[in-house]
């Protein structure tokens, strides 16, 4: 709850369903209609940040799988506010391989100015990395780490923020 914007992705959403985080409203979502799939992006951003945000974009699509053109349109909705903010994380299960120099970590960096904190290890039973946190923060140190999960098909990542 610490949070200014909150991403929903792969939140199994349909349009006539609808979320309550307090203190939050959402801003958009991709249009995703039929039965629940694990599709769709829905983005959150808390009350008191919301009039700053200014271009809302709604991204129109039948049912898909979760691209990276998607995910870069989602990420870029908010792009102003990111860029406004002195220390950002961007974190979650991006389905996107995290190696080094991959497309999504240029993106990342190219658009945000933000750097890869979480290892590159195996973040799912399928020995993919695709679960990541980004960032951009200052005068913190930002520890990330991944541990054993036997309930989940992901492998739960820690982040631990620490002042200078």
């Amino acid at each position: 709850m610490n949070s200014n914007i909150v991403t929903l992705q792969e939140c199994w959403a349909v349009d006539n369903e609808s979320y309550n985080i307090p203190d939050f409203e959402e801003i958009s979502r991709n249009r995703l209609m039929g039965r629940p799939q694990a599709f769709g992006t829905i983005n959150f951003c808390k009350l008191t940040v919301e009039p700053r945000i200014t271009d809302r974009i709604e991204i129109e699509n039948g049912t898909r799988i979760i691209t990276l053109d998607l995910l870069k349109e989602t990420l870029l909705e908010v792009k102003d506010y990111i860029d406004e903010s002195e220390n950002i994380l961007i974190l979650g299960d991006f389905n996107h391989e995290l190696k080094l120099g991959s497309p999504l970590e240029l993106f990342m960096l190219q658009s945000f100015c933000t750097r890869l904190f979480s290892p590159r290890e195996s973040t799912t039973n399928a020995r993919t990395v695709i679960d990541g946190v980004f960032g951009r923060i200052e005068d913190y140190n930002v520890e990330v780490f991944i541990y054993e999960s036997y309930a989940s098909h992901h492998k739960p990542l820690v982040i631990r923020v620490h002042e200078l």
